[in-house]
């Protein structure tokens, strides 16, 4: 559940001051105690689980598995936490029924997700819980996130992958830009070299680049967007090349060795899923059209 209006304090609120929306990575002091209950309580007669995590986790036992996963640094507990939600056997148990118990069922789990992610949100942490991924991801505003999921749920199962894999990679708990930026790209790919080049794309010779060079050059006039022009007619494909060449020339990380080659920013990651997700939704139901 969430606040229908955004919370605070009454001496913050009686002084004028604005609304905190600071959000704080890895684990605030006030996050220890409620995330070392909420392990305690998810890990409760999960032994295998316990043990798996702390060998994912390369992490010594000192005799309770569950116990020594619980009482870890503060600073460490986030890393626990996701461990736990990936390794977690609660994702493909059965629902509830006659023949299964409560805690063993998936609509236990989920109410055990929903406490953890409403600890977050209480706690004001940087981190939610992703069921698609199965894991901890950076928080990020409710609009931006529900354009991209809308993308996601628009487009062909490959391309949908590929802007989820994205996602993963520039939002999770150990964020990768360049992996972020490539599976971006692929996402685009799917979607555009079928659409514009389909014969070069059945050979696995379409990329990006080759989509921008035929709706910038060769095949411009057999395209159209369906957005209006000033004067009421489909625009030209112009902006949409401009943004696919935005995303396609923005990826340094692409080819090793070259004199600009260097690792993706955080912030390039971002931004390229971002632009991604637009396209991916844009070439998903239509805007680009034939002419």
């Amino acid at each position: 559940m969430r606040d229908p209006a955004p919370f605070q304090r009454l001496d913050d609120r009686e002084a004028g001051l604005p609304v905190d929306t600071t959000l704080y990575e890895d684990v605030p002091h006030w996050l220890v105690t409620p995330l070392r209950n909420w392990l305690s309580g998810t890990l409760n007669g999960e032994g295998s689980l316990a043990r798996r995590a702390l060998l994912r986790l390369k992490m010594s036992s000192w005799g309770d598995d569950a116990q020594t996963l619980v009482d870890v640094e503060a600073n460490l507990l986030h890393i626990v936490v996701d461990a736990v939600l990936q390794l977690h056997p609660g994702w493909e148990w059965a629902p509830l029924s006659q023949w299964t118990s409560y805690d063993r069922s998936r609509d236990g789990f989920q109410d055990q997700l929903e406490d953890l992610d409403l600890l977050l949100w209480d706690g004001a942490s940087k981190y939610c819980v992703d069921r698609e991924k199965r894991r901890l991801v950076r928080r990020v505003d409710a609009t931006v996130q529900n354009a991209a999921d809308l993308a996601a749920d628009v487009a062909p199962p490959p391309a949908a992958d590929h802007l989820r894999e994205a996602w993963a990679a520039a939002y999770g708990l150990n964020p990768d830009p360049d992996k972020a930026y490539n599976e971006a790209i692929r996402a685009v790919e799917e979607i555009a070299c079928p659409l514009v080049e389909h014969r070069k794309a059945e050979n696995g010779k379409a990329t990006l680049g080759t989509v921008i060079g035929e709706l910038g050059k060769n095949a411009s006039h057999k395209w159209e967007l369906a957005l209006p022009d000033k004067d009421g007619d489909p625009q030209s494909v112009e902006h949409l090349v401009g943004m696919m060449q935005l995303l396609w020339q923005g990826q340094v990380s692409r080819h090793g060795g070259a004199p600009k080659s260097r690792r993706q920013g955080q912030p390039e990651a971002e931004a390229a899923v971002h632009l991604a997700a637009l396209l991916v939704q844009w070439l998903s139901v239509g805007v680009l059209r034939p002419a």
